[in-house]
């Protein structure tokens, strides 16, 4: 999926067979992404910036950010998937046939190493083929060294993080994500999340609380956070900020408001705290973010 929409449009390196790696940086806007991905081929997105948003069949949303690895093995459970710019990355694609004498080797000298792939296809089918992974302890410390490296290092560091990660997947009792898979909601408690979610998009300019927001659900403040979470891939308050700082960049490139014109449009009273925010999710004040675009 992403490897073909970043085919012509990133930095790619050949790390080894079977594998390769692209650095990239996109500044599009919002686009749609094909979904298609070749039979035991896999693909781990290190997001540096901007979001990939993957929606379900069943209606579900799960997005990968900023310092979080989005993963891929199927996708057939996807009706839509678009990413939110300026996206900016590594994204590492295996064929596990052409790697998997690659993936031996490296566990040979890693002390035979065992690294069931069986078992990672099976993790990853009871997740709908794809899941992300962040923030823990793990990711945390990936991308604290992707930071520090050289861009000519990079594709190599995201690779080996890659393998690395396969191996947790393959074992249940030392895997850096929670294995459990998601409890499935009652139907009326997803519909209910979704006319919350739609009524938090066209009201971002708003005061919103746990309070308000679960009274609108009919549930309690516990039950909503916990449902959210399940349904959307993020607890409310990182949702509701993401989706605020992705409405401001597109007021900042398509609108003449002011800074303070755009904060106040997404639910910041203030321009400091607003580019303390945006700072956070793009990594430059929307200032810069102006002129860049």
């Amino acid at each position: 999926m992403l490897a073909e929409f970043l085919a012509d449009r990133g930095d790619w390196v050949q790390v080894m067979p079977g594998a390769q790696a692209c650095l990239f940086s996109l500044a599009e806007g919002q686009l749609a992404l094909p979904l298609r991905l070749e039979p035991l081929h896999f693909e781990a997105l290190f997001c540096l910036a901007g979001t990939v948003a993957l929606t379900r069949r069943d209606g579900s949303v799960l997005t990968a950010g900023a310092r979080q690895v989005l993963i891929l093995t199927g996708l057939s459970g996807l009706a839509d998937a678009r990413m939110g710019s300026p996206l900016e990355g590594v994204l590492v694609a295996v064929d596990a046939r052409g790697a998997r004498e690659s993936l031996k080797t490296i566990c040979d000298l890693l002390g035979n190493l065992s690294l069931d792939t069986g078992q990672v296809r099976q993790w990853m089918a009871d997740r709908g083929g794809c899941t992300v992974e962040g923030p823990t302890d793990w990711s945390r410390v990936v991308f604290a060294n992707l930071d520090r490296l050289p861009r000519s290092e990079r594709a190599r560091w995201c690779v080996w993080k890659s393998v690395e990660l396969l191996y947790l997947f393959s074992n249940p009792g030392n895997q850096a994500a929670d294995t459990a898979p998601a409890p499935a909601l009652e139907r009326e408690v997803v519909r209910r999340l979704a006319e919350i979610r739609q009524y938090m998009e066209e009201h971002l300019a708003e005061p919103l609380t746990i309070p308000f927001l679960s009274r609108q659900a009919c549930l309690s403040a516990t039950s909503f956070k916990k449902c959210f979470r399940s349904l959307y891939g993020l607890p409310v308050h990182t949702w509701l900020r993401r989706r605020r700082m992705e409405q401001a960049a597109e007021l900042l490139r398509g609108s003449s408001l002011s800074v303070l014109g755009v904060a106040q449009s997404v639910g910041y009273g203030s321009a400091s705290q607003f580019t303390a925010a945006f700072r956070r999710q793009y990594g430059i004040t929307p200032a810069m973010y102006r002129k860049n675009a």
